[in-house]
């Protein structure tokens, strides 16, 4: 073999192995399979744009490495044999292929490829100038080759032309005009070239595989031009395009679905059905072609539709979800035809796959199930079971995903655009819109109560997942999903019951074992509760392969909801310099014109129905007395009390507590009275955090309270504000709180006065009794301030002191 025809036969291999490939590689984000990940992933974008940039030997390389790390790809060996192919080894391109058969066996795809390419090779995609020309066909032959080996196709196609009028029938010149018209961009002309070959000479595989490679790079631009006049209203040209863009590319699936929707548009019901035939004459094995013909059929009162129905539900399609799809289709017309039982027989619990599919099925068996307790006449279809087309351009050509009727399917469009754009403002609007539309599918409502809430509308979000629970749809969600929907309402109970029903399941996953805690522990149900924390925390120590684990603040916050909920009792003890400032809560009480003293005390408490989460109720009992009084008061065990009494957390929202206790008279110079109070407390940073070294600190606490049987009225409240620092050097149990300070006091048997100062302090507190499952349950407590007065008299300055040993 000579150089130049060696040259000759390389050049023609290029532009026909190109053809090939330039229909079905698109970019690498395009094509690129799902399974790829890490290396093999990187390999294969490289390989794909060394492709797209005619780097062949780069690709081939590349592409051969990713395969070594991912042999079970298919897409891997079909860029290997296009870029081979490419190159000029068609020869090794189709041993590629061959071997790939016989390792992955032999999928369509690859049986295809190799198919096509055998066929360029023995069509002409490696061949020379013929042998049989002579004069100037030869030297206008021999110019054409040579134009085409140096990519100089404009000459190419002018000597190939000039050729073929010398020697009209030598068929492989206008094998040679058909690829250099291709290679120049010309594809129309080299589309017509091939059908006036196909004429001359009688259609071949060579020939169609060209056409059908020249036409899917022409047939694109035919159907954004289809979606462009669709946009604009103009259906009658949309559909013409349509069309023209399928005699182009009859394989794509897409062009015949764009198509089928516009007919629909112009409830055109007999040419939706002559569309999918010519669906299925291309594709019988496509579940979507056979369900669009069934419903165009069924639509037009056809009783071939269920033939076509049937058909549908033996086929698997492309992807799991044509078949769920299809099935909710089938589900619609047979709904709206009154025929519910068949509905529910197309529609078994299929298994959750966490798509749109999901609501979908269990909307069509919900509306099936009323509809056969409630009974209905045959009728016709409904125009509202219609199936809904997402459309959508890209430089490939119009694709279309197919969906099962919703009439709110542009308003949830809208909402998801909102969102995107960041207006979720907007984005309600659009799905309350849609719960309008239908207000017996849950998804959207599930929608709204998420977006409500994510923009601080706690209220409304609560009152639409009421709404959604009191229609009756719950039944239609998954176990997880009625959960949270009863827990956003604030049904702890209705919530528990499904997570715990999901847990029987096995569906419960195991980052919801909190949530579930955290419900069963409003429920009132704390050993349930506990029991799901301890889980909770035993998989955010150990999470699964694959899954994130919890924050540090998560566990710290599951401990100390589980140390809570297995509280039932606890003991506190209390030493106080008063110096007439704020009382530090329920650990003390005050003695009525007693000021500037010092108080001991300790307390018991118990809770005879256990924790109630954000509630409480505690019987307590405690003794108290006071001493280092100022003047000749009584003092010590003269003023020794004890105290019996019951309070209540009433609300979940407000930190506001009420009690009321008999005092108990012990000393001689103690008095028995009966003393209802009131506190509040509040603040933020007052745990211990194992997160942070540091944080910041702020608590507020007030108290009133009225003797009755000896009438005085005492109040006290005071702010703190500061940082708190974790001593790791000596113990991470150990904290410092410096702090700054503003208090007031009254008391009603002293003077009606309330003297107030500022001032700063530091607490030091060693935490205590943490386990696997609870953080600290106990602490002792050391406080010193001094506060100078800014009104009233001289108690509101001075030095204040306290310790608390809580237990």
């Amino acid at each position: 073999m000579t150089g130049g025809l060696a040259r000759r036969r390389l050049g023609m291999a290029i532009a026909a192995a190109f053809a090939l490939c330039a229909a079905d590689l698109a970019h690498a984000d395009d094509t690129l399979p799902l399974p790829l990940s890490g290396a093999a992933y990187r390999l294969a974008r490289e390989a794909y744009a060394a492709y797209d940039a005619h780097r062949y030997a780069e690709s081939i390389a590349r592409t051969r490495e990713a395969i070594r790390q991912r042999p079970d790809v298919v897409e891997l060996r079909l860029l290997l044999a296009n870029a081979l192919a490419a190159s000029g080894h068609l020869k090794e391109a189709s041993r590629t292929l061959a071997d790939a058969i016989a390792q992955l066996g032999p999928t369509p795809q690859l049986v295809a490829r190799r198919r096509q390419i055998d066929a360029l090779a023995a069509s002409g995609g490696a061949g020379g100038v013929p042998g049989d020309l002579q004069g100037d066909a030869l030297k206008a032959a021999r110019g054409a080759y040579r134009a085409y080996a140096q990519k100089d196709y404009a000459a190419a196609v002018d000597d190939a032309r000039e050729a073929i009028a010398l020697a009209p029938r030598v068929e492989r010149l206008h094998y040679l005009l058909i690829d250099a018209l291709s290679a120049s961009g010309k594809d129309a002309d080299a589309y017509a070239a091939d059908l006036d070959t196909a004429q001359r000479f009688g259609d071949s595989e060579g020939l169609r595989t060209r056409r059908r490679f020249i036409g899917a790079r022409i047939a694109p631009g035919l159907s954004a031009e289809a979606y462009a006049a669709r946009g604009r209203g103009d259906l009658p040209a949309a559909a013409r395009l349509a069309r023209e863009a399928i005699k182009y590319a009859p394989d794509r699936r897409g062009f015949r679905t764009q198509l089928i929707e516009i007919l629909l548009a112009q409830n055109d019901l007999a040419g939706v059905e002559e569309a999918a035939s010519q669906f299925i004459a291309q594709d019988d094995a496509d579940p979507i072609a056979w369900t669009l013909r069934g419903y165009a059929r069924a639509a037009r009162g056809d009783p071939r539709a269920d033939a076509d129905f049937a058909r549908a539900l033996t086929l698997h399609g492309a992807t799991p979800r044509d078949e769920r799809v299809a099935r909710t289709i089938i589900a619609d017309v047979w709904i709206s035809e009154g025929r519910p039982q068949d509905a529910l027989d197309v529609l078994p619990p299929l298994a959750t796959t966490h798509d749109d599919t999901d609501s979908a099925l269990a909307l069509r068996r919900r509306r099936a199930q009323a509809l056969l307790v409630r009974g209905v006449a045959a009728a016709d279809v409904d125009p509202r079971a219609r199936p809904v087309f997402d459309c959508r351009v890209d430089p490939y050509g119009a694709s279309c995903d197919v969906y099962a009727a919703d009439p709110a399917f542009e308003a949830k469009r809208q909402a998801r655009l909102a969102i995107e754009h960041g207006d979720r403002r907007a984005a309600i609007g659009y799905w309350r819109e849609a719960v309008a539309l239908v207000p017996d599918d849950p998804a959207p409502r599930v929608a709204l109560i998420d977006a409500l809430a994510s923009t601080g509308e706690t209220h409304e979000a609560r009152t639409q997942a009421r709404a959604l629970i009191d229609a009756g749809l719950l039944d239609g969600m998954t176990d997880m999903q009625a959960a949270f929907i009863a827990q956003r309402a604030g049904d702890n109970r209705l919530a528990l019951d499904y997570f715990e029903r999901a847990d029987r399941a096995g569906t419960l996953p195991p980052g919801a074992a909190a949530d579930a805690g955290y419900t069963a522990l409003r429920a009132h149900r704390n050993r349930e509760g506990a029991a799901f924390l301890e889980r909770a925390i035993d998989h955010g120590l150990n999470p699964a392969d694959g899954e994130t684990p919890l924050s540090q603040q998560a566990l710290d916050d599951a401990r100390r909801a589980h140390a809570e909920a297995t509280r039932d009792w606890g003991f506190n003890a209390s030493l106080n310099y008063r110096g007439g400032g704020a009382q530090p809560g329920f650990a003390s009480n005050p003695t009525p014109g007693v000021t500037n003293n010092w108080q001991a005390g300790s307390e018991v408490y118990w809770r005879p129905f256990g924790s109630l989460g954000e509630r409480s109720f505690e019987l307590y009992a405690r003794g108290y007395d006071n001493f280092g009084i100022e003047g000749n008061g009584p003092s010590g065990i003269a003023t020794l009390q004890a105290a019996f009494g019951a309070r209540a957390k009433p609300f979940e929202s407000v930190n506001a507590v009420f009690a009321f206790e008999r005092i108990v008279p012990l000393g001689s110079a103690a008095r028995g009275d009966w003393l209802p109070r009131l506190a509040y407390s509040g603040g933020f940073g007052t745990e211990l955090r194992s997160d942070a070294p540091s944080w910041w600190t702020g608590v507020v606490y007030g108290e009133v309270g009225h003797y009755l049987e000896h009438p005085s009225t005492y109040a006290t409240a005071n702010a703190r504000l500061g940082r708190t620092f974790r001593v790791d050097s000596v113990s991470p149990s150990l904290t410092v709180f410096p702090y700054l300070v503003a208090g007031a006091d009254y008391d009603s048997a002293i003077d009606h006065s309330i003297p107030a100062g500022v001032g700063a302090g530091v607490v030091a507190r060693y935490w205590f009794r943490g386990g696997p499952y609870d953080a600290p349950r106990s602490f002792v407590d050391v406080s010193v301030q001094y506060r100078v007065r800014a009104a009233g008299d001289d108690r509101a300055r001075g030095v204040f002191f306290g310790a608390v040993f809580s237990y």
